[in-house]
């Protein structure tokens, strides 16, 4: 996961440099470390909001196999 906030994070640093460019040079670089890591928070919620869609199917199917079944007991002579 690392990898992919790093590289969210590249991301956004280049597209806010890229929209801040107009406003001058300076107020280009200097923006980019924060629309990096804008860019990298995004990336970290919809790395967590797709985590936790998948978790929740799990555990509804867990709940189901925790449920306490009827034993029968056999008897052999």
């Amino acid at each position: 996961m690392v990898i992919v906030y790093a590289f969210a994070a590249l991301i956004g640093g280049f597209i806010s440099c890229a929209l801040l460019w107009p406003y001058g040079a300076a107020i280009a670089l200097l923006s980019m470390p924060f629309g990096g890591s804008l860019f990298a928070l995004l990336a970290a919620i919809v790395v967590h909001m797709r985590a936790s869609t998948k978790a929740g199917s799990s555990n509804d199917r867990a709940a189901y196999m925790d449920q306490p079944q009827k034993l029968q007991i056999t008897e052999n002579c």
